[in-house]
This record gives C-alpha cells, sequence and structure tokens, in this order.
C-alpha cells in the first residue's frame, strides 16, 4: 500500500489547512466580486473588505493564544 504523504497529519492539522484553504477561496470570491466578509467575533457582527480580512486572518494565525493543540 502506498502511503499518501497527508496520512502523517493529525486531524487538527487536517482541519486547521481546510479551514485555510476555505479562507483563501473565500477571500478571492470577495475580491473578484467586491462584496465585504462578514465576521462574528467577540460577540459582534464585523464587516471587512476582503483586504482588511487577510490582514485579520493573518495577524491571528501568528498569534500564539489562537493555537488550541
Amino acid at each position: 500500500m502506498i502511503r499518501n504523504e497527508n496520512d502523517d497529519m493529525t486531524i487538527t492539522e487536517k482541519a486547521q489547512s481546510a479551514f485555510l484553504n476555505v479562507a483563501v477561496s473565500v477571500v478571492e470570491r470577495a475580491k473578484q466580486t467586491h462584496t465585504p466578509i462578514i465576521v462574528y467575533d467577540d460577540e459582534r457582527i464585523q464587516i471587512l473588505p476582503p483586504g482588511d480580512f487577510e490582514k485579520l486572518a493573518l495577524d491571528s494565525s501568528n498569534d500564539p493564544k489562537t493555537d488550541k493543540e
């Protein structure tokens, strides 16, 4: 049997990878259609342009407090 290189990933890593892929596609679609991205965070709704969402997502991905492994 040939093992896929992704077999060594934990379920958490697979979920994070899938979430990142979806986030990238959402941002790209929002850019193409000039639509905002709506985010629910800290018990409030935020309406963000795609560029601001990308910055927010990058900041939170580098924040060690957001890692829950």
